[in-house]
């Protein structure tokens, strides 16, 4: 019953991973906001790490997505595979999507640097990968059996084996990859720039080279959802 109520729960969280973080988030904002008013010894700091995590993080899920074929679960709002994924990225880790999200979330809350955004991000982010990544297992070992058995022995689930990184060589579909990971890109690139833009006015060093700097980084964000979005209209990938 527990082990049926846990595999619902996370078809659902997979169904709604686009959509899920923006309840967290809207819980997590005001926090951050206050956070970066009384400035704390290392902040700064922070900032560049969480910048460096979370970039760190994108390129695990552009390797990843570019290795992939097409209509695999990563594509589709319910979970599917059509193959056993066991080279490239999978070769390190089970989950290389997940792994690149836990990356870019650590990176965010690093920018956040509130001891209350931390606890929500964290537990969201656990609990939410893990009944994911646990559903989308018990798939591939019902679909594939022991081969799924073989590869999960010697692959781990989240933690990866740095031995492998020799096997992650293309080819990648980078153009497909790109265009998948535009909106990913946009919603966590505009959250670093809101929320830095907020610790520099708050703090007093808000310049208007700065401002502009800020908004031109914004506006192409935004530029490149829209394009995307067009793109995506007149020739999906």
């Amino acid at each position: 019953m527990a082990s049926t109520a846990l595999d619902f729960a996370g078809k659902i969280i997979f169904r709604l991973r686009s959509i899920a973080p923006v309840a967290v988030i809207l819980v997590v904002v005001p926090m951050t906001w206050r956070s970066h008013v009384n400035p704390l010894p290392g902040d700064e700091l922070l900032n560049w790490v969480g910048l460096a995590l979370a970039l760190f993080g994108q390129v695990i899920r552009l390797f990843t997505i570019a290795s992939v074929p097409k209509n695999t679960s990563l594509q589709s709002r319910t979970m599917q595979a059509a193959s056993l994924n066991t080279t490239g990225p999978y070769a390190v880790v089970r989950h290389p999507l997940y792994l690149g999200n836990y990356f870019i979330t650590i990176g965010m809350l690093c920018i956040a640097h509130e001891l209350w955004a931390w606890a929500l991000g964290i537990a969201y982010l656990v609990g939410s990968q893990w009944l994911i990544a646990r559903t989308e297992d018990a798939l591939l070992r019902e679909k594939f059996g022991a081969q799924f058995d073989t590869w999960s022995k010697e692959v781990h689930s989240i933690w990866p084996r740095l031995s492998h990184l020799k096997d992650v060589t293309g080819p990648f579909e980078w153009k497909r990859t790109i265009q998948r990971e535009i909106n990913v890109i946009g919603a966590w690139g505009s959250g670093a720039v809101l929320l830095l833009l907020w610790e520099t006015f708050v703090r007093g060093g808000l310049t208007r080279q700065i401002w502009w700097t800020f908004v031109a980084i914004q506006a192409a964000l935004l530029v490149m959802l829209i394009v995307n979005k067009l793109i995506k209209k007149l020739k999906p990938a």
